[in-house]
């Protein structure tokens, strides 16, 4: 199966959707109490919104087929959060996040997309608005160095619904240690689960010190876990790599 986060040409596309991405970083004003409070780090990702968003997608998704095969939604650095404030269908909306990502059809196709997530004051997603990339468009993913891989689970349990695949590239030669990419991905039935990080076509690789940590949570509930993060070499970055879990007990990301 191919990974659900390739890419292929289209400069001048995906040159605006490169503009358009920044690090996912709020605005300075401050969310309302309630909001703040559901908005916690969950572990694993740069910011619990795209865990929200995925989720929101995910049920979607799941609402036209209970067994949809697999979807994911790329974080940092594709990720933007912008700080608002307005009513959308009687709800008060704080953040938009908008992004890319890439959903599997049964029968193995890829497809990629933009999204748009609105998030409310209880940090909520309350709208998954997305647009599938067409290639007879002339819209692509934007041009990246792609790192996929696989990773399995023991032992293989059914997931609980909600569960998703957390994957982040960490360069621990930063001081601090900093993150480079990291990825959601959301799957009903598809095991083990296909993963790809993006990196910037850009991006200046030498002397940095890369590892892969990965988990499997719900929300806040870690189900299962790297022992370790997997150190990687860099022209391990061209290669697929494999990751196995194993289960946490009732252990909750702090």
């Amino acid at each position: 199966m191919r990974s659900a986060f390739s890419s292929g040409p289209g400069a001048r596309f995906g040159a605006t959707l490169r503009a358009m991405a920044a690090l996912a970083v709020f605005f300075c004003l401050p969310f309302p109490a309630g909001a703040q409070d559901n908005m916690e780090n969950q572990g694993g990702i740069s910011t619990p919104l795209l865990s929200r968003c995925a989720g929101k997608f995910g049920a979607e998704l799941r609402a036209g087929d209970e067994a949809f095969p697999l979807m994911g939604l790329a974080g940092v650095p594709w990720l933007t959060i912008e700080r608002t404030s307005q009513t959308v269908n009687g709800a008060h909306v704080v953040a938009i996040v908008t992004g890319i990502g890439a959903r599997n059809r049964r029968r193995g196709q890829v497809v990629a997309l933009r999204f748009r997530c609105l998030i409310d004051d209880k940090g909520d997603a309350v709208s998954f608005t997305w647009s599938d990339l067409l290639p007879e468009r002339n819209e692509y993913l934007p041009p990246a160095l792609l790192l996929h891989g696989t990773a399995y689970y023991e032992p293989r349990n059914e997931l609980p619904p909600g569960a998703e695949l957390r994957v982040q590239l960490i360069d621990q030669a930063a001081n601090p240690s900093a993150l480079l990419t990291e990825s959601v991905v959301r799957s009903s039935w598809v095991e083990p689960i296909v993963f790809g990080l993006r990196l910037p076509h850009d991006m200046k690789m030498q002397g940095r010190k890369l590892v892969v940590d990965a988990r499997l949570s719900l929300g806040s509930l870690v189900l299962y876990r790297l022992t370790q993060p997997l150190t990687l070499a860099l022209d391990q970055l061209q290669s697929p790599i494999d990751v196995t879990l194993t289960p946490m007990v009732r252990s909750s990301v702090q």
